[in-house]
Order: structure tokens, then C-alpha cells, then sequence
């Protein structure tokens, strides 16, 4: 088989790990060190959501307008926060991944595209034991908007052609259509597969452990 000219982007949360309870802490202990709140974030729905979201609207659940300088100092210590937390604790890869990703890496490019800032979407990666399978990235830096995060990804990737987006949300759906990006949702995040079919991804799976068949999606027309 002539290798397919192509990009394969993976989510990161509820697509290839989990961090149990790590980035709610971290939420916390960052708005505690940055202004002296006391704010939890257990009523928040983190699937789909990108960091920058999340963080605005605790803000505004607070009264506050949030500003570029808020932004900064809360960011500047959430990555730190969830460092601690992953070297104590590391993701858990859900069942397949990594067999998977090494199976894909010798045929394609990969890169992720994540609500994350880029830097604790690299250290969960990195404890996760799977960040040398990842070449480029779109992060939330700066973007609330997973459409714009997906389309700042394709452009440090070259603006390939083909590019597949694997997620488990509606949100990472609609980002890889918005793009031009063929949409495979896993029903390993807070979505059924039934909810994946009706937000239209062009093919959904329960999961990624049946690496033959994510190939055969890959190699029958859609990285030809």
C-alpha cells in the first residue's frame, strides 16, 4: 500500500485519556493562588469545553468581566497545578490507544487538536507516556472557539488535503466539518454513540481498541 498523504488529529480528554479529578483540582487550586477565590468547579461540563471557556464563564458566574491580565495569571498557574497533580497521579489511557497510535504513527502524520492550553495538554500527553506520537497541535490558547483551534492545527500542519479528526464530543464534530476534516467520534467521553450519529460524524465507533477497523475507515477513501 503507497502511504496516504494525510493528517490523523486526535482530541485528548475522553478520546485518548482520562486525568481523574486532576484538572477540576487544578481549576480550583489556579483560581485560589491567582485571585483568592474559593471556587470549585464541579458543576461545570468539561466535555466539548476548551480551558479559555471554562474559564470565563466561572468569571462571569462571579460578576467579574475576565481581561487579557486575569487570563495570564490564571493560565500561569494551572499548568503547574495539574503538573503536580499528574506526577502523583498519571492519565489513564483508555483501552487500545496506545496500540493504535503506534500502529497509525508509521503511516501518518498525527497531531492533536484540544480545548487544552498548550501546555497541559503536553504534560498530560507526556505523562501519559504518548507525546512522541503527536508532531503539531491546536491548542485553546488564546481561542475559545474548538472551529478556530481546529483551523489554527491544519495551518501549523501544512494545510493538508485530507485530515480525519477523532473526538468524542459534538464539538470536535463540528470543528473537523466546519474545516473540511473527514469527523470519527468514539463513544469513550460523556456522548453515546447514538448522540455521536445525530451530531453527524461521518463514522462512530465505541471505542479505539479494534485497530483493523479504524484502519480500514482510514485506508478505503478517506487518506487515500
Amino acid at each position: 500500500m503507497n502511504k496516504p498523504q494525510g493528517w490523523i488529529f486526535f482530541d485528548i480528554d475522553g478520546t485518548l485519556l482520562h486525568t481523574p479529578g486532576a484538572g477540576r483540582a487544578a481549576f480550583a487550586q489556579a483560581f485560589a493562588e491567582a485571585f483568592g477565590w474559593e471556587q470549585g468547579v464541579e458543576h461545570i461540563n468539561f466535555y466539548g469545553a476548551t480551558d479559555l471557556n471554562v474559564f470565563r464563564q466561572i468569571c462571569r458566574e462571579r460578576g467579574v468581566e475576565p481581561n487579557a491580565e486575569m487570563e495570564r495569571a490564571f493560565f500561569e498557574r494551572l499548568a503547574p497545578a495539574l503538573e503536580t497533580r499528574l506526577t502523583a497521579r498519571p492519565p489513564v489511557l483508555f483501552q487500545g490507544v496506545e496500540k493504535i497510535l503506534e500502529r497509525l504513527s508509521k503511516e501518518w502524520k498525527l497531531g492533536v487538536i484540544t480545548g487544552n492550553i498548550e501546555t497541559t495538554a503536553r504534560a498530560k500527553l507526556r505523562h501519559a507516556g504518548i507525546d512522541h506520537y503527536f508532531s503539531c497541535g491546536g491548542f485553546g490558547c488564546g481561542h475559545a472557539d474548538r472551529i478556530e483551534i481546529a483551523r489554527h492545527a491544519l495551518e501549523h500542519a501544512g494545510l493538508p488535503e485530507r485530515a480525519v479528526l477523532i473526538g468524542d464530543t459534538p464539538s470536535d464534530i463540528n470543528a473537523a466539518k466546519a474545516n473540511g476534516m473527514t469527523a470519527i467520534a468514539v463513544a469513550t467521553g460523556g456522548f453515546t454513540a447514538e448522540e455521536l450519529e445525530i451530531a453527524a460524524a461521518d463514522f462512530v465507533l465505541n471505542d479505539l481498541t479494534d485497530t483493523e477497523k479504524v484502519l480500514s475507515i482510514l485506508e478505503n477513501g478517506v487518506l487515500e
